[in-house]
Protein backbone atom coordinates (compact mmCIF):
# COMPACT_ATOMS: atom_id res chain seq x y z
CA UNK A 1 0.00 0.00 0.00
CA UNK A 2 1.33 3.60 -0.57
CA UNK A 3 2.31 6.01 1.77
CA UNK A 4 -0.52 8.54 2.36
CA UNK A 5 0.63 12.52 1.74
CA UNK A 6 4.67 11.74 1.96
CA UNK A 7 5.01 15.24 1.40
CA UNK A 8 3.50 16.70 4.42
CA UNK A 9 5.75 17.15 7.44
CA UNK A 10 4.68 16.32 11.32
CA UNK A 11 2.99 19.78 12.52
CA UNK A 12 3.49 21.51 15.73
CA UNK A 13 0.52 20.10 17.37
CA UNK A 14 0.93 16.99 16.60
CA UNK A 15 4.37 17.06 17.72
CA UNK A 16 3.06 18.14 21.27
CA UNK A 17 -0.09 16.08 20.99
CA UNK A 18 2.30 12.66 20.35
CA UNK A 19 4.97 14.10 23.23
CA UNK A 20 2.11 14.03 25.73
CA UNK A 21 2.25 10.44 26.46
CA UNK A 22 5.60 10.91 27.57
CA UNK A 23 4.37 12.45 30.87
CA UNK A 24 2.26 9.85 31.47
CA UNK A 25 5.21 6.73 30.36
CA UNK A 26 7.49 8.51 32.96
CA UNK A 27 5.42 9.33 35.80
CA UNK A 28 4.94 5.18 36.01
CA UNK A 29 8.17 4.66 35.55
CA UNK A 30 9.75 6.68 37.75
CA UNK A 31 7.48 5.68 40.35
CA UNK A 32 9.13 1.99 40.44
CA UNK A 33 12.28 3.01 39.49
CA UNK A 34 12.96 5.29 42.06
CA UNK A 35 10.79 4.03 45.14
CA UNK A 36 9.37 0.47 44.43
CA UNK A 37 12.44 -1.48 45.21
CA UNK A 38 13.62 0.75 48.69
CA UNK A 39 10.34 0.85 49.56
CA UNK A 40 9.67 -3.25 49.92
CA UNK A 41 13.00 -3.78 51.39
CA UNK A 42 13.11 -0.25 53.69
CA UNK A 43 9.71 0.52 54.76
CA UNK A 44 8.08 -3.24 53.68
CA UNK A 45 11.06 -4.73 55.81
CA UNK A 46 10.67 -7.37 52.88
CA UNK A 47 14.23 -9.88 52.24
CA UNK A 48 16.56 -8.00 49.84
CA UNK A 49 17.62 -10.80 48.17
CA UNK A 50 14.80 -12.37 48.01
CA UNK A 51 12.57 -9.20 46.41
CA UNK A 52 16.19 -8.16 43.59
CA UNK A 53 16.54 -12.09 42.66
CA UNK A 54 12.19 -11.64 41.92
CA UNK A 55 13.21 -8.48 39.99
CA UNK A 56 16.11 -9.61 38.29
CA UNK A 57 14.45 -12.74 36.85
CA UNK A 58 10.79 -10.78 36.35
CA UNK A 59 12.66 -8.43 34.25
CA UNK A 60 14.50 -10.52 32.31
CA UNK A 61 11.57 -12.96 32.16
CA UNK A 62 9.09 -9.50 30.71
CA UNK A 63 12.23 -8.67 28.52
CA UNK A 64 11.94 -11.78 26.58
CA UNK A 65 8.40 -12.07 26.41
CA UNK A 66 8.53 -8.47 25.14
CA UNK A 67 8.78 -9.31 21.36
CA UNK A 68 6.16 -11.81 21.27
CA UNK A 69 3.89 -8.79 23.11
CA UNK A 70 5.42 -6.60 19.78
CA UNK A 71 4.56 -8.94 17.39
CA UNK A 72 0.83 -9.40 18.62
CA UNK A 73 0.49 -5.35 18.17
CA UNK A 74 2.84 -5.42 14.94
CA UNK A 75 0.34 -8.19 12.98
CA UNK A 76 -3.15 -6.58 14.94
CA UNK A 77 -5.38 -5.15 12.51
CA UNK A 78 -5.51 -0.76 11.69
CA UNK A 79 -8.45 -0.04 12.33
CA UNK A 80 -10.29 3.20 12.73
CA UNK A 81 -8.19 4.43 15.44
CA UNK A 82 -5.07 3.37 13.44
CA UNK A 83 -3.31 0.45 14.48
CA UNK A 84 -0.96 1.80 17.16
CA UNK A 85 -3.33 4.06 19.23
CA UNK A 86 -6.07 0.84 21.13
CA UNK A 87 -2.84 -0.43 22.41
CA UNK A 88 -1.81 2.34 24.37
CA UNK A 89 -5.22 2.81 25.47
CA UNK A 90 -5.41 -0.70 26.93
CA UNK A 91 -1.86 -0.74 27.80
CA UNK A 92 -2.62 2.72 30.22
CA UNK A 93 -5.36 1.04 31.74
CA UNK A 94 -3.90 -1.95 32.61
CA UNK A 95 -0.69 -0.40 33.91
CA UNK A 96 -2.28 2.10 36.04
CA UNK A 97 -3.94 -0.71 37.94
CA UNK A 98 -0.86 -2.49 38.52
CA UNK A 99 0.86 0.28 39.75
CA UNK A 100 -1.98 0.73 42.48
CA UNK A 101 -1.30 -2.68 43.06
CA UNK A 102 2.20 -2.37 43.51
CA UNK A 103 1.94 0.12 46.50
CA UNK A 104 -0.64 -1.08 48.03
CA UNK A 105 0.62 -1.55 52.25
CA UNK A 106 -0.49 -5.15 52.32
CA UNK A 107 -1.22 -5.81 55.80
CA UNK A 108 -1.31 -9.70 55.86
CA UNK A 109 1.16 -11.40 58.90
CA UNK A 110 2.54 -14.04 56.75
CA UNK A 111 6.12 -12.77 54.90
CA UNK A 112 5.27 -15.62 52.11
CA UNK A 113 2.19 -14.24 51.09
CA UNK A 114 3.38 -10.48 50.94
CA UNK A 115 6.65 -11.45 49.10
CA UNK A 116 4.21 -13.37 46.17
CA UNK A 117 1.86 -10.31 46.39
CA UNK A 118 4.37 -7.75 45.38
CA UNK A 119 6.33 -9.90 43.16
CA UNK A 120 2.91 -10.81 40.94
CA UNK A 121 2.36 -6.83 41.08
CA UNK A 122 5.68 -6.15 39.75
CA UNK A 123 5.10 -8.93 36.89
CA UNK A 124 1.68 -7.46 35.74
CA UNK A 125 3.35 -3.75 35.75
CA UNK A 126 5.91 -5.01 33.52
CA UNK A 127 3.77 -6.80 30.78
CA UNK A 128 1.46 -4.02 30.49
CA UNK A 129 3.94 -1.20 30.36
CA UNK A 130 5.22 -3.38 27.58
CA UNK A 131 1.91 -3.17 26.35
CA UNK A 132 1.84 0.94 26.55
CA UNK A 133 5.16 1.07 25.52
CA UNK A 134 5.85 -0.50 22.19
CA UNK A 135 3.40 1.21 20.39
CA UNK A 136 4.14 4.55 21.69
CA UNK A 137 7.74 4.20 19.70
CA UNK A 138 6.22 2.14 16.80
CA UNK A 139 3.74 4.91 15.79
CA UNK A 140 7.21 7.19 15.39
CA UNK A 141 7.43 6.04 11.23
CA UNK A 142 3.75 6.46 10.84
CA UNK A 143 3.80 9.90 11.90
CA UNK A 144 7.03 11.16 10.85
CA UNK A 145 8.62 9.96 7.60
CA UNK A 146 11.67 12.49 7.22
CA UNK A 147 14.99 11.65 9.67
CA UNK A 148 14.82 15.74 10.61
CA UNK A 149 10.32 15.17 11.38
CA UNK A 150 11.68 12.00 13.39
CA UNK A 151 14.68 14.09 15.18
CA UNK A 152 11.94 16.40 16.22
CA UNK A 153 9.05 14.14 17.09
CA UNK A 154 11.29 11.97 19.32
CA UNK A 155 13.30 14.36 21.08
CA UNK A 156 10.32 16.87 22.32
CA UNK A 157 8.68 13.17 23.71
CA UNK A 158 11.73 12.74 25.24
CA UNK A 159 11.32 16.68 26.88
CA UNK A 160 8.27 16.48 27.58
CA UNK A 161 8.26 12.97 29.57
CA UNK A 162 11.44 14.27 31.29
CA UNK A 163 9.24 16.31 33.30
CA UNK A 164 6.73 13.49 33.87
CA UNK A 165 9.25 11.45 35.69
CA UNK A 166 10.31 14.74 37.48
CA UNK A 167 7.27 15.66 38.73
CA UNK A 168 6.84 12.21 40.65
CA UNK A 169 10.15 12.31 42.14
CA UNK A 170 9.50 16.22 43.19
CA UNK A 171 5.90 15.98 44.51
CA UNK A 172 6.74 12.65 46.51
CA UNK A 173 9.90 13.13 47.87
CA UNK A 174 9.04 17.24 48.89
CA UNK A 175 5.05 16.76 49.43
CA UNK A 176 3.08 13.37 49.08
CA UNK A 177 5.22 10.81 51.09
CA UNK A 178 6.98 13.58 53.88
CA UNK A 179 3.26 14.84 54.35
CA UNK A 180 0.99 11.57 54.07
CA UNK A 181 3.44 9.62 55.97
CA UNK A 182 3.11 11.74 59.12
CA UNK A 183 -0.21 11.03 58.77
CA UNK A 184 -1.23 7.39 57.42
CA UNK A 185 2.08 5.90 57.77
CA UNK A 186 4.50 5.52 55.00
CA UNK A 187 3.07 2.62 53.27
CA UNK A 188 -0.28 4.91 52.43
CA UNK A 189 2.41 7.39 51.64
CA UNK A 190 3.99 5.55 48.24
CA UNK A 191 0.33 4.52 47.63
CA UNK A 192 -0.79 7.96 47.38
CA UNK A 193 2.11 8.66 45.42
CA UNK A 194 1.10 5.50 42.95
CA UNK A 195 -2.43 7.32 42.69
CA UNK A 196 -1.25 10.36 41.49
CA UNK A 197 0.96 8.78 38.75
CA UNK A 198 -1.97 6.89 37.84
CA UNK A 199 -4.28 9.57 37.44
CA UNK A 200 -0.96 11.29 34.97
CA UNK A 201 -0.79 8.35 32.74
CA UNK A 202 -4.62 8.08 31.98
CA UNK A 203 -4.72 11.92 31.40
CA UNK A 204 -1.81 12.31 29.36
CA UNK A 205 -1.89 8.88 26.89
CA UNK A 206 -5.46 10.04 26.53
CA UNK A 207 -4.49 13.45 24.76
CA UNK A 208 -2.15 11.17 22.36
CA UNK A 209 -4.67 8.76 21.90
CA UNK A 210 -7.58 11.19 21.31
CA UNK A 211 -5.48 14.05 19.19
CA UNK A 212 -2.30 12.13 17.10
CA UNK A 213 -2.99 10.48 14.02
CA UNK A 214 -0.99 7.77 11.99
CA UNK A 215 -0.45 10.02 9.11
CA UNK A 216 1.18 7.06 7.01
CA UNK A 217 0.27 3.99 6.66
CA UNK A 218 3.33 2.01 6.01
CA UNK A 219 3.39 -2.06 5.20
CA UNK A 220 3.42 -4.19 8.46
CA UNK A 221 4.40 -7.91 7.81
CA UNK A 222 3.10 -10.79 9.77
CA UNK A 223 6.04 -11.76 11.80
CA UNK A 224 6.37 -15.13 14.00
CA UNK A 225 7.99 -15.31 16.79
CA UNK A 226 10.43 -17.31 15.47
CA UNK A 227 11.40 -14.92 13.35
CA UNK A 228 11.84 -11.93 15.51
CA UNK A 229 14.87 -13.62 16.84
CA UNK A 230 16.20 -13.87 12.78
CA UNK A 231 15.85 -10.29 12.72
CA UNK A 232 19.43 -9.71 14.68
CA UNK A 233 20.97 -11.99 12.38
CA UNK A 234 19.06 -10.88 9.19
CA UNK A 235 19.56 -7.16 10.64
CA UNK A 236 23.08 -6.29 11.44
CA UNK A 237 22.48 -2.87 12.73
CA UNK A 238 19.80 -4.04 15.00
CA UNK A 239 22.16 -6.73 16.73
CA UNK A 240 25.23 -3.53 16.69
CA UNK A 241 23.23 -0.85 18.30
CA UNK A 242 21.54 -4.01 21.13
CA UNK A 243 25.69 -4.88 21.92
CA UNK A 244 26.67 -1.35 22.44
CA UNK A 245 23.62 0.14 24.17
CA UNK A 246 22.63 -2.44 26.37
CA UNK A 247 26.02 -2.21 28.53
CA UNK A 248 25.63 1.42 28.34
CA UNK A 249 21.82 1.97 29.93
CA UNK A 250 22.75 -0.50 32.03
CA UNK A 251 25.78 1.70 33.92
CA UNK A 252 23.20 4.85 33.62
CA UNK A 253 20.35 3.24 34.90
CA UNK A 254 22.40 1.68 38.04
CA UNK A 255 23.61 5.44 38.74
CA UNK A 256 20.01 6.61 38.36
CA UNK A 257 18.54 4.31 40.51
CA UNK A 258 21.06 4.27 43.60
CA UNK A 259 20.38 8.42 44.09
CA UNK A 260 17.42 8.17 46.32
CA UNK A 261 19.87 5.02 48.37
CA UNK A 262 22.56 7.72 48.55
CA UNK A 263 20.19 11.05 50.00
CA UNK A 264 18.32 7.84 52.82
CA UNK A 265 21.47 6.97 54.03
CA UNK A 266 24.33 9.24 53.51
CA UNK A 267 24.74 11.15 56.84
CA UNK A 268 26.33 14.22 55.27
CA UNK A 269 23.21 14.36 53.53
CA UNK A 270 20.64 15.11 56.31
CA UNK A 271 20.41 11.60 58.49
CA UNK A 272 16.84 9.71 56.81
CA UNK A 273 17.05 11.91 53.84
CA UNK A 274 13.64 13.21 52.26
CA UNK A 275 11.39 11.98 55.53
CA UNK A 276 13.36 14.82 57.40
CA UNK A 277 14.15 17.16 54.58
CA UNK A 278 12.40 16.19 51.54
CA UNK A 279 13.59 19.24 49.65
CA UNK A 280 17.22 18.60 49.70
CA UNK A 281 16.60 15.43 47.40
CA UNK A 282 14.11 17.76 45.37
CA UNK A 283 16.92 20.40 44.75
CA UNK A 284 18.68 17.49 43.78
CA UNK A 285 16.88 16.40 41.22
CA UNK A 286 15.47 20.19 39.94
CA UNK A 287 19.35 21.18 39.65
CA UNK A 288 20.34 17.36 37.76
CA UNK A 289 17.01 17.15 35.74
CA UNK A 290 18.45 20.60 34.10
CA UNK A 291 20.80 18.41 32.25
CA UNK A 292 18.21 16.29 30.64
CA UNK A 293 16.05 19.31 29.80
CA UNK A 294 18.86 21.49 28.25
CA UNK A 295 19.66 18.57 26.08
CA UNK A 296 16.49 17.83 25.10
CA UNK A 297 15.87 21.13 24.38
CA UNK A 298 18.68 21.85 21.91
CA UNK A 299 19.12 18.60 20.76
CA UNK A 300 17.50 19.57 17.48
CA UNK A 301 20.70 22.74 17.18
CA UNK A 302 23.54 20.45 18.02
CA UNK A 303 23.05 17.56 15.31
CA UNK A 304 22.59 20.81 12.74
CA UNK A 305 26.06 21.54 14.27
CA UNK A 306 27.65 18.29 14.91
CA UNK A 307 27.34 14.86 13.09
CA UNK A 308 24.06 12.77 15.39
CA UNK A 309 26.65 10.05 15.62
CA UNK A 310 28.70 11.93 16.90
CA UNK A 311 26.70 13.33 19.62
CA UNK A 312 25.25 10.01 20.52
CA UNK A 313 29.00 8.58 21.07
CA UNK A 314 29.84 11.81 23.16
CA UNK A 315 27.34 10.77 25.47
CA UNK A 316 28.97 7.62 26.64
CA UNK A 317 31.79 9.36 27.69
CA UNK A 318 29.42 12.24 29.17
CA UNK A 319 27.92 9.70 31.51
CA UNK A 320 31.65 7.97 32.51
CA UNK A 321 32.40 11.71 33.58
CA UNK A 322 29.21 12.17 35.55
CA UNK A 323 29.45 9.32 37.34
CA UNK A 324 32.62 9.77 38.26
CA UNK A 325 32.62 13.33 39.65
CA UNK A 326 29.30 12.45 41.66
CA UNK A 327 31.17 9.30 43.49
CA UNK A 328 34.22 12.09 44.23
CA UNK A 329 31.87 14.91 45.31
CA UNK A 330 29.65 12.68 47.51
CA UNK A 331 32.07 10.37 48.88
CA UNK A 332 35.57 11.40 48.58
CA UNK A 333 35.46 15.24 49.44
CA UNK A 334 32.87 15.62 52.35
CA UNK A 335 32.94 18.77 52.48
CA UNK A 336 32.85 20.57 56.07
CA UNK A 337 33.12 24.29 54.57
CA UNK A 338 34.93 25.93 58.01
CA UNK A 339 32.68 27.32 60.43
CA UNK A 340 29.56 26.98 57.92
CA UNK A 341 26.58 24.82 60.54
CA UNK A 342 25.90 21.34 59.62
CA UNK A 343 22.87 22.70 57.55
CA UNK A 344 24.36 24.84 55.38
CA UNK A 345 27.37 22.32 54.56
CA UNK A 346 24.52 19.84 53.37
CA UNK A 347 22.32 22.10 50.94
CA UNK A 348 26.31 23.16 49.58
CA UNK A 349 26.85 19.71 49.04
CA UNK A 350 23.40 18.82 47.82
CA UNK A 351 23.99 21.67 45.12
CA UNK A 352 27.51 20.52 44.21
CA UNK A 353 26.50 16.58 43.71
CA UNK A 354 23.76 17.78 41.52
CA UNK A 355 25.80 19.80 39.31
CA UNK A 356 28.02 17.10 38.89
CA UNK A 357 24.58 15.35 38.11
CA UNK A 358 23.76 17.85 35.57
CA UNK A 359 26.32 15.73 33.25
CA UNK A 360 25.45 12.43 33.77
CA UNK A 361 21.57 13.44 33.29
CA UNK A 362 22.72 15.78 30.03
CA UNK A 363 24.24 12.03 28.65
CA UNK A 364 21.08 10.06 29.23
CA UNK A 365 18.93 12.49 27.36
CA UNK A 366 21.31 12.62 24.46
CA UNK A 367 21.57 8.97 24.19
CA UNK A 368 17.98 8.48 24.67
CA UNK A 369 16.70 10.55 21.80
CA UNK A 370 19.43 9.75 19.36
CA UNK A 371 18.52 5.62 20.41
CA UNK A 372 15.19 6.29 19.05
CA UNK A 373 16.01 7.97 16.01
CA UNK A 374 18.57 5.05 15.23
CA UNK A 375 16.04 2.46 15.91
CA UNK A 376 13.71 3.87 13.18
CA UNK A 377 16.51 4.17 11.04
CA UNK A 378 17.32 0.56 11.56
CA UNK A 379 13.63 -0.29 11.01
CA UNK A 380 13.98 1.46 7.53
CA UNK A 381 17.50 -0.44 7.33
CA UNK A 382 15.46 -3.80 8.18
CA UNK A 383 12.84 -2.98 5.14
CA UNK A 384 15.71 -2.22 2.57
CA UNK A 385 17.85 -5.58 3.23
CA UNK A 386 14.82 -7.90 4.04
CA UNK A 387 11.87 -6.41 1.82
CA UNK A 388 9.97 -6.42 5.62
CA UNK A 389 8.43 -4.16 7.73
CA UNK A 390 8.11 -4.68 11.14
CA UNK A 391 7.94 -1.69 13.21
CA UNK A 392 6.20 -2.77 16.40
CA UNK A 393 9.19 -5.37 16.54
CA UNK A 394 12.43 -3.21 16.09
CA UNK A 395 11.16 -0.49 18.59
CA UNK A 396 10.35 -3.15 21.24
CA UNK A 397 13.78 -4.25 21.24
CA UNK A 398 14.46 -0.84 22.83
CA UNK A 399 12.16 -1.62 25.42
CA UNK A 400 13.64 -4.82 25.53
CA UNK A 401 16.96 -3.50 26.50
CA UNK A 402 15.68 -1.18 28.98
CA UNK A 403 14.43 -3.84 31.15
CA UNK A 404 17.42 -5.71 30.88
CA UNK A 405 19.39 -2.97 31.87
CA UNK A 406 17.01 -2.21 35.00
CA UNK A 407 17.68 -5.69 35.56
CA UNK A 408 21.16 -5.34 35.75
CA UNK A 409 20.76 -1.98 37.81
CA UNK A 410 18.42 -3.66 40.59
CA UNK A 411 20.75 -6.60 40.53
CA UNK A 412 23.93 -4.56 41.09
CA UNK A 413 22.35 -2.19 43.87
CA UNK A 414 20.46 -5.30 45.65
CA UNK A 415 24.28 -6.53 46.44
CA UNK A 416 25.13 -3.31 47.06
CA UNK A 417 22.77 -2.90 49.81
CA UNK A 418 23.21 -6.65 51.06
CA UNK A 419 26.76 -6.20 51.24
CA UNK A 420 26.63 -3.00 53.06
CA UNK A 421 23.90 -4.63 55.09
CA UNK A 422 21.70 -1.54 54.88
CA UNK A 423 19.39 -1.03 57.71
CA UNK A 424 15.60 -0.94 57.16
CA UNK A 425 13.57 1.97 58.70
CA UNK A 426 11.12 1.56 60.91
CA UNK A 427 7.61 2.95 62.03
CA UNK A 428 6.98 4.12 65.40
CA UNK A 429 3.19 5.93 66.20
CA UNK A 430 4.55 8.91 68.83
CA UNK A 431 0.85 9.09 70.59
CA UNK A 432 1.68 13.01 72.44
CA UNK A 433 2.15 14.19 68.60
CA UNK A 434 -0.10 11.89 66.75
CA UNK A 435 1.93 11.28 63.80
CA UNK A 436 4.23 8.77 62.54
CA UNK A 437 8.26 8.95 63.24
CA UNK A 438 10.87 6.55 61.26
CA UNK A 439 14.15 5.27 62.56
CA UNK A 440 16.70 2.93 61.24
CA UNK A 441 16.19 -0.44 62.74
CA UNK A 442 19.96 -0.26 63.51
CA UNK A 443 20.93 0.42 66.58
CA UNK A 444 23.85 2.40 65.49
CA UNK A 445 21.91 5.38 63.76
CA UNK A 446 21.80 7.18 60.00
CA UNK A 447 25.19 7.40 59.70
CA UNK A 448 26.94 3.77 58.52
CA UNK A 449 29.92 2.74 59.11
CA UNK A 450 33.25 3.69 56.81
CA UNK A 451 33.08 0.13 55.86
CA UNK A 452 29.90 -0.06 54.82
CA UNK A 453 29.96 3.03 52.73
CA UNK A 454 33.31 1.57 51.04
CA UNK A 455 31.36 -1.69 49.77
CA UNK A 456 28.03 0.92 48.64
CA UNK A 457 30.36 3.04 46.56
CA UNK A 458 31.65 0.59 45.33
CA UNK A 459 28.46 -1.19 43.42
CA UNK A 460 27.45 2.00 42.70
CA UNK A 461 30.15 3.53 40.87
CA UNK A 462 32.92 1.16 40.04
CA UNK A 463 30.65 -1.35 38.29
CA UNK A 464 28.42 1.52 35.56
CA UNK A 465 31.66 3.42 34.30
CA UNK A 466 33.35 0.68 32.53
CA UNK A 467 29.82 -0.84 31.30
CA UNK A 468 29.53 2.80 29.52
CA UNK A 469 33.07 2.68 28.23
CA UNK A 470 32.17 -0.93 26.74
CA UNK A 471 28.88 0.21 24.92
CA UNK A 472 30.93 2.91 23.30
CA UNK A 473 33.95 0.73 21.81
CA UNK A 474 31.10 -1.67 20.25
CA UNK A 475 29.44 1.35 19.14
CA UNK A 476 32.15 3.10 17.46
CA UNK A 477 33.43 -0.62 15.94
CA UNK A 478 29.71 -2.09 14.45
CA UNK A 479 27.49 0.82 13.85
CA UNK A 480 27.55 2.76 10.40
CA UNK A 481 23.97 3.58 9.28
CA UNK A 482 24.28 7.18 9.67
CA UNK A 483 25.04 9.93 7.28
CA UNK A 484 25.27 9.43 3.40
CA UNK A 485 25.46 5.97 3.33
CA UNK A 486 21.62 5.62 5.58
CA UNK A 487 20.35 8.43 3.21
CA UNK A 488 20.89 6.64 0.17
CA UNK A 489 19.46 3.42 1.50
CA UNK A 490 16.32 5.81 2.94
CA UNK A 491 15.51 6.71 -0.75
CA UNK A 492 15.52 3.50 -2.57
CA UNK A 493 12.98 2.08 0.30
CA UNK A 494 11.20 5.35 -0.35
CA UNK A 495 11.21 4.60 -4.30
CA UNK A 496 10.16 0.88 -3.43
CA UNK A 497 6.82 2.26 -1.64
CA UNK A 498 6.82 4.61 -4.38
CA UNK A 499 6.22 1.81 -7.10
CA UNK A 500 4.12 -0.48 -5.24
Amino acid sequence: MKEKKQHEGITGLETATYAMSGLGRQATLACVDIFFLSFLNIYMGLNVVVVTAAIVLIRILDALVNPLLASIINNSRRGRWGRYRPWMLAGAVSNCAALLGMFYPVGVQSEILRHAYYIAMFLLWGLTFTLLEVPVWAMVPTIANSTDDRNKVTSMSRLVGSFGGFIVISLGTSLIIPKVAASNGIGMAHFALAAAAAAMVILFVSITVLFTRERYDLPADRITVREIFGMFRENDQLGAFAMSYLPFIAGVTTATFQQIYLFIYYGDMGGLGWLNQGLGYTIFSVLSGMGMGFSMIFYQLLVKKIPRQKVYGASFFLASFGMAAVYFIFFALRLQYGNLSAESAIWINVALVAAAAFTLSTSAALSQIGSSVMVADITDYGEWKTGRRSDSVIFSVQTLLTKLASAAAVLIIGLGVKAARLPAIREIFNQELGEFEYQFLDEAGAVLSSGALDVFRAFMFLVPIPLCLIGYFIYRKKFWLYGERYEQIKAEVDARRESE
